[in-house]
């Protein structure tokens, strides 16, 4: 698998991506192209705290999934938090171990300017929980509050 970030020539795979992502069990939000054409500006533009990763199968070259990384400072752990906001592989290229490596390539980028990597899952995404707990990640003990303003 290889990993790059998105540049302005990935804006068609991103969003199709994005949609096939939206369109599955793992959300609770139907896919809304406004918001993801601008989530890919403003990785383009190198926003500060968000990164857009490209995932594609070194073999063949074909786009087989895609993340989006965004950070913030945490008092409590003292230092960054990663979080790890979507994380999709094309159903195709599942059973791999691409979720896997990309996580380790995360950690391993990211080891010296962060403390922690988070993420969010649906409660009745059981697949993706035991692949998240077979590479390290744990329940926090914490429940997500959110109120849309």
């Amino acid at each position: 698998m290889v990993i790059k970030e998105f540049t302005e020539q990935d804006r068609g795979t991103f969003l199709r991506l994005c949609n096939e992502f939206y369109s599955s069990h793992a959300t609770k939000k139907p896919f809304n192209e406004i918001t993801a054409r601008a989530t890919f500006d403003r990785v383009i533009e190198k926003h500060e705290n968000l990164w857009g990763y490209l995932f594609t199968d070194s073999q063949s070259g074909e786009s087989i999934g895609y993340a989006l990384v965004s950070a913030y400072w945490c008092n409590e752990e003292g230092g960054n938090i990663l979080v790890l906001d979507e994380l999709y592989i094309c159903p195709t290229s599942r059973h791999h171990g691409y979720g896997g490596t990309f996580l380790k390539w995360l950690e391993e980028q990211f080891k010296d300017k962060a403390a922690e990597i988070t993420l969010e899952v649906l409660t009745t995404n059981q697949d993706a929980k035991s692949i998240y707990q077979k590479d390290g990640l744990e329940p926090d003990g914490f429940v997500t509050y959110t109120k849309v303003i």
